[in-house]
């Protein structure tokens, strides 16, 4: 009898080629809304950042080529140098001002009742958030608290009714609940639509991601994540360009948004990951997909070697066992430790990442130059990450830099605030965590199989939610010590270095389908670095 053939997805996408015609308009069609997420998970920095604005003084306001009054109506920010935000000198005798003289005014201070605001067109202004810093910052909780629902959500219906569908409806109803957002008619309406917006629209990312990764064999998946990375940075640069010249919060959202609806169109005239649908036992829909995939590459399809795919003795468990899947991962310990140190990876990442950028110095006097310069230098990041990847293995690099950030984070914490040798570690530091940050998102890519990777990604990815919604309050912590921010970043990374010794590697191994082949992951390993020193 003959041997049972396996299915060898991999081999066969290989001989698509990686960078056919097939495949290079997928990319496409599957980097844009992926630079599009960048809008969505960044843009409320700039939507709802902070605007300076002052105490509005009855009588005085009507002065508008002389501002000699300030300094005897309103307290001075010592700090700011400027006018106080939220403070006045209350009128002598509780009397009403009506000429704005000196005399007028007593030298108590009381609470503002109405402020004039630097830019007309910000939600702060809009919406009279003055000296309510807890609602501006609220709406950043907001979004991320729906981040969370999101990557859950987004995993399970990635995992069930599959990847193109995920995007599809994250695309629409980011556009959606979008666009509602910026004819919001109050506050409290346009928290809601963030929440909406985020909670069902915040999985676009990861599930172009998972559709893009899907689409190559194992020796391309690195070089198609360094470009979903870059292709979210150029997302983040637009933004801050987009930021900088649209004043009015209203038209930005309208301007970020929209083109979501592109996507929410084409995304449905997209071919379904091949991968997927032989996860889910739909094998002759699988073969479809390849065969006309070989037809846009002006391929022959009998050419390439499909028998394994639709052989009737082949072992696929998912085909007779659906349902068992998830129990058998939930009893599975290997998958329960991948998970738990993933997660906790992840976490680390994201804490780091951000805490890093939030407790930095600003690199420029303008905000915007400051944002873009702190993105930009994530690129060549990027493109190192794909060379030292193929080239050392995941756990090699993953150890090294969350090494190199501990020691960075360290050092940088005791050396005196002002020395060069501080700026020269902080930046690599970020640099450090940027490539461990793009390392982690591929490896836990690999380290699931087919028929649960994004759900468990999606619960990774939470896990750095949390990571990310901690980062902002880290500068807190200087008030007790200042170094304890970086003594934290620095620890957190000493355990991530020695969690990733417990993993397996995953250069050069396919991508695994069913729970039985990750959990082999690591003999599997062990078997091709043997075959390889062979052929040497």
């Amino acid at each position: 009898m003959a041997d049972k053939k396996e299915i060898n997805l991999d081999s066969v996408l290989e001989s698509l080629g990686p960078y056919g015609r097939y495949n290079v308009l997928n990319f496409v069609l599957l980097l844009f809304p992926v630079l599009l997420s960048s809008f969505y998970e960044c843009g409320f920095i700039f939507e709802a950042q902070q605007q300076t604005y002052r105490c509005k003084v009855e009588g005085c306001e009507k002065t508008y080529n002389d501002t000699s009054w300030l300094h005897y109506a309103i307290p001075t920010d010592p700090e700011r140098d400027a006018p106080a935000s939220c403070l006045r000198y209350a009128p002598k005798n509780n009397s009403t001002v009506e000429q704005c003289l000196p005399e007028e005014f007593s030298n108590i201070t009381i609470p503002c009742d109405s402020y004039v605001y630097e830019i007309n067109g910000s939600l702060v202004k809009e919406f009279d958030l003055g000296c309510q810093e807890w609602k501006r910052a609220l709406v950043g909780t907001v979004h991320n608290s729906g981040m969370f629902v999101a990557m859950l959500f987004t995993g399970i219906l990635s995992d069930k009714y599959g990847r193109k569908t995920a995007v599809g409806l994250a695309a629409t109803a980011s556009c959606t609940f979008g666009i509602i957002r910026a004819f919001a008619p109050n506050y409290n309406t346009y928290l809601s639509m963030h929440f909406f917006e985020a909670a069902l629209g915040g999985g676009l990312y990861p599930s172009a991601y998972v559709l893009a990764v899907e689409l190559v064999g194992l020796k391309q998946r690195v070089i198609i994540s360094a470009m979903c990375n870059m292709a979210f940075v150029v997302g983040v640069v637009i933004l801050d360009l987009l930021a900088w010249v649209i004043s009015n919060w209203r038209t930005y959202i309208l301007i970020l948004y929209s083109p979501a609806i592109i996507v929410g169109l084409y995304v449905w005239l997209m071919n379904e990951s091949a991968r997927w649908l032989l996860s889910k036992g739909r094998k002759e829909d699988a073969i479809k997909t390849l065969k006309r995939a070989a037809k846009i590459n002006n391929m022959d399809p009998t050419k390439l070697d499909l028998d394994a795919l639709s052989d009737p003795l082949l072992r696929t468990e998912v085909q007779t066992d659906k349902k068992s899947q998830f129990s058998k991962a939930i009893r599975s310990s290997i998958i329960w430790k991948r998970l738990v140190i993933c997660s906790f990876l992840w976490l680390t990442c994201s804490l780091v990442y951000y805490g890093l950028s939030i407790n930095s110095v600003s690199l420029s006097g303008n905000k915007y130059v400051s944002f873009m310069l702190v993105v930009l230098v994530e690129i060549p990041a990027y493109i190192v990450v794909v060379i030292v990847l193929d080239k050392y293995g995941r756990k090699k690099t993953m150890i090294v830099n969350y090494a190199t950030c501990a020691v960075t984070s360290l050092l940088f914490a005791f050396l005196p605030k002002g020395n060069w040798w501080s700026i020269v570690l902080y930046l690599i530091g970020k640099w450090s965590v940027t490539l461990t940050y793009s390392s982690v998102y591929i490896y836990v890519s690999e380290v699931f199989p087919t028929n649960m990777r994004q759900m468990l990604l999606s619960v990774c990815s939470t896990s750095g939610r949390i990571g990310s919604l901690i980062a902002p309050l880290t500068p807190l912590l200087s008030l007790y010590h200042k170094s304890m921010p970086t003594v934290i970043f620095g620890g957190m990374c000493i355990i991530c270095s020695m969690l990733v010794l417990l993993l397996p590697e995953t250069r050069n191994m396919r991508l695994p389908d069913t729970i039985e082949e990750a959990e082999e992951l690591s003999k599997m390993r062990d078997r091709t670095d043997r075959s390889l020193d062979t052929v040497k």
